[in-house]
């Protein structure tokens, strides 16, 4: 496979208001993020809220610029590319699809209204093209002149990814995409997406805090804190033997349906950490049961082998012989 998205050192910070005399503060949403999306993948971006994954989607999509660093698209930087340009590769499905589709506008119109923004077809060949995507995603004819309030929310998520598939792109950002939706309707939503990806050849970034969706439909997974992406690897893998002590932790918090398990020990604590005021060394040491004094004081680096990536002085050989020594 080669990389059809590559994101090199991005970052992207905002000035944040203290209050009416307080001097503003800087926050870093997405602190040097590194990642590839190969052709024809799934990459699963996961983390808790806050911890920058929904900004990183908005930079991806081009609805925000990176303050520093590159996302290029086939190589090229997505800069020198226009908004429609873009748009015609790369598309979004949203998380609520209620607010997302507009209620005054039929189904069809929804669906067939990236094609008018860009030019394509004459009308009538534009709601052909709507029908035949809405036909894709599982939504027959009868359906192409309701609104939608006159869908359940699984209908209206096939519409809103009809809309993103009917400019035929090649990569799709799904942020969230069954989070407010009924578990059962979730599956029917993800095995859709799963057809989808086959029948279109389409590449996914799919970002989730559900780890369980994530599992099931990613190819390999990027977990972020803080802005940072502190592990990255094959699903399985990460699944069965994650690293990162933070990874650890998310796979802790999964609720099993085993009776009397109770709440899930995870041993994070009950606060979130402070965006605005980052803790020196590795962000996640006051959190991290395996801290010790470098943790407190030293980023962790970088580490790439074949199990993939991970950020953690647990796995630097380095600090390993530093400790020894």
């Amino acid at each position: 496979m080669s990389a059809l998205l590559t994101i090199s050192d991005v970052t992207r910070s905002f000035e944040v208001s203290q209050g009416l005399f307080a001097r503003k503060k800087t926050l870093h949403a997405v602190n040097g993020i590194n990642l590839t999306v190969e052709k024809g993948e799934v990459l699963g971006i996961v983390g808790e809220s806050g911890c920058g994954k929904s900004t990183l989607a908005k930079m991806i999509l081009g609805l925000l610029p990176a303050t520093s660093g590159t996302i290029a698209l086939d190589g090229q930087d997505m800069r020198s590319l226009d908004r429609k340009a873009v748009a015609r590769r790369i598309q979004p499905v949203f998380q609520d699809p209620y607010s997302s589709l507009n209620p005054r506008k039929t189904i069809a119109q929804i669906v067939a209204f990236p094609l008018a923004v860009h030019g394509l077809g004459s009308g009538e060949e534009q709601r052909n093209r709507a029908l035949a995507v809405l036909d894709k995603v599982g939504l027959p004819k009868r359906f192409a002149d309701r609104y939608p309030n006159q869908l359940s929310g699984g209908q209206r998520q096939r519409v809103a990814i009809a809309r993103a598939l009917v400019m035929e792109p090649e990569l799709v950002v799904c942020d969230e995409p069954t989070s407010a939706l009924d578990v059962s309707v979730q599956s029917q939503i993800l095995n859709l997406l799963l057809d989808l990806r086959r029948d279109f050849g389409l590449t996914y970034v799919f970002i989730s805090h559900n780890l369980a969706v994530v599992e099931h439909i990613a190819t390999r997974v990027a977990v972020m804190y803080l802005g940072r992406v502190v592990e990255r690897t094959e699903t399985a893998r990460l699944f069965h033997a994650p690293r990162h002590p933070y990874t650890k932790a998310l796979l802790a918090s999964v609720l099993t349906p085993e009776p009397g398990g109770g709440i899930p020990e995870t041993g994070l604590g009950l606060a979130f950490p402070d965006p605005l005021n980052p803790p020196p060394g590795c962000p996640f040491h006051p959190r991290c049961p395996s801290a010790f004094d470098a943790c407190r004081t030293v980023v962790p680096r970088p580490i790439e082998d074949e199990a993939g990536y991970v950020a953690c002085h647990l796995h630097d050989p380095d600090m390993a012989k530093a400790l020894a020594a």
